[in-house]
């Protein structure tokens, strides 16, 4: 999704359902132990009982799966699959400064 994109779908989302993606997607990368101590050990372990089937490994790497991400985010929040993907992405372009398409375009060119 391109920044134009994310940030229209974003512009229809509330402060509360912006906090409540926000604390989805640090309670994601928690849950797959991407991070720790975001947040509160408690729900880190209550989240990994439900939903253990997010949590996947290559090899001794966690892996960040941006569907598995998606249904996880909108699972816990109530809202729009579309909305937290948006989230998502904005949240990669902020991290990165590219989004994941533009950077997977330039490591493929590079040599």
């Amino acid at each position: 999704m391109k920044p134009d994109e994310f940030a229209a779908k974003l512009m229809k989302a509330t402060p509360d359902q912006l906090e409540a993606l926000d604390d989805a997607h640090w309670r994601y990368i928690s849950l797959i132990g991407l991070v720790s101590d975001a947040v509160p050990a408690d729900v880190v372990e209550a989240d990994q009982k439900a939903y253990p089937h997010f949590i996947k490994l290559n090899g001794a790497m966690t892996v960040f799966d941006d569907a598995d991400c998606e249904v996880f985010m909108a699972s816990v929040t109530g809202l729009p699959v579309e909305m937290c993907a948006a989230w998502r992405d904005k949240d990669f372009y902020t991290l990165h400064g590219e989004t994941a398409d533009e950077m997977a375009d330039r490591q493929q060119t590079q040599p």
